[in-house]
């Protein structure tokens, strides 16, 4: 590789990086907190949430990464341009297609890193994090009994557990029940244990009393009552729905055009996720497109002095509506092939406005010439 792309590649590359980490802190941001409530209402430990939120990064990388190509390359030549770098390389008697090749092998990385983070390392970090978040929600023994803390699983429903051990056992019991706000029960107990069996969760508790009084009636006094063991039972606290289905972040390709016939939910939604797995091919194309926008248009400035920061705002411009054009596409194309068609179109219909341009402007003569 000759030393003129080494130069461009490694200021393409450094900029990707800024750009990438910039972008990623806010998407990041998003992301995490809407898990940052949930991890603390089930009592996630701060080891699981930090796995919980590296494991969305590569989903939010697929994301970004083809307009963080842009906007690194824009820069790179905005950059060449004011340095006046990009009219000695020509007038040194090198050729603009040749200035191109670096950027060529950007573009090319740069689809092989989509390639990686949206075919394979997005639908596997977010199917782990789905996984976890369900088992979270699930796991009421968690949820509910934490070391001297009190819990409200329910409006008038508190627990309380001074210490839970890790073969489960739970010591310090105390439930108090006041949904019936004119019948009061307070369960205690020396020790317990929380057992699921058939999606019915439940607390035996061991050595305690109960004790309720019926304020409805104020003759009645305090009564309480001993034991040796209990249940008590915490079914209606699980979530509504205890499926566990895959929605099409967290697929991978050959599930969302060819998901199992025994997925319920997927064959309740196979537009959707044909639709979503089109997009992720057609994207692929996106960042050697937006970098030949990029070029193009730059690049012709370097010969056309005049509107330098029109031509910015123009490129930015275009590839904002670029990027509009996609997301509409992707929610039309779940309601018609015809849309999705238009997928694959987009990156094409794009080339074919830069080749006008060229035309246009006769930058083919200066592509050609020494």
């Amino acid at each position: 590789m000759a030393s003129i792309d080494k130069y461009i590649i490694k200021k393409l590359i450094i900029s990707l990086g800024f750009v990438c980490l910039g972008m990623l802190s806010l998407a990041w941001l998003i992301q995490v907190l809407k898990m940052l409530d949930e991890a603390i209402i089930r009592g996630a430990d701060i080891l699981t949430f930090l796995k919980l939120t590296l494991s969305v990064i590569p989903n939010v990388l697929a994301q970004i990464l083809p307009l963080s190509v842009f906007i690194a390359t824009t820069f790179v030549l905005i950059n060449l341009a004011r340095e006046n770098e990009t009219i000695i390389l020509i007038t040194s008697g090198i050729k603009v297609n040749r200035i191109f090749r670096p950027f060529l092998y950007f573009g090319a990385l740069s689809t092989v890193l989509l390639i990686l983070f949206s075919l394979f390392l997005a639908p596997a970090g977010m199917r782990y994090a789905k996984h976890k978040m369900f088992q979270l929600k699930n796991d009421l023994s968690s949820t509910i009994i934490r070391d001297s803390l009190f819990s409200m699983p329910a409006r008038g429903l508190t627990v309380y557990a001074q210490r839970k051990d890790d073969d489960n056992s739970i010591y310090g019991i105390l439930v108090h029940d006041n949904r019936n706000s004119s019948n009061p029960i307070t369960y205690t107990a020396k020790k317990g244990y929380f057992i699921n069996e058939n999606n019915s969760p439940k607390l035996i508790l061991i050595d305690g009393s109960i004790q309720h009084r019926d304020l409805s009636n104020p003759e009645t006094g305090l009564t309480i009552v001993t034991f040796e063991r209990n249940e008590y039972l915490f079914s209606e606290f699980l979530p509504e729905d205890m499926n566990f289905n895959l929605d099409s972040s967290q697929r991978f390709l050959h599930e969302l055009f060819n998901p199992k016939k025994d997925d319920i939910y997927a064959q309740n939604r196979l537009n959707v996720l044909w639709a979503v797995g089109h997009h992720k091919i057609s994207q692929l194309l996106h960042p050697i497109t937006l970098i030949l926008l990029s070029f193009v248009f730059l690049m012709s400035r370097t010969f056309e002095k005049n509107e330098k920061n029109n031509s910015v705002l123009y490129i930015i411009s275009l590839a904002f509506i670029f990027q509009l054009i996609d997301f509409f596409l992707l929610g039309l194309a779940q309601n018609s092939v015809l849309w999705v068609v238009m997928l694959y179109f987009l990156p094409l219909i794009s080339l074919v406005i830069v080749l006008s341009y060229l035309f246009k402007n006769n930058l083919i003569n200066l592509l050609r010439s020494n």
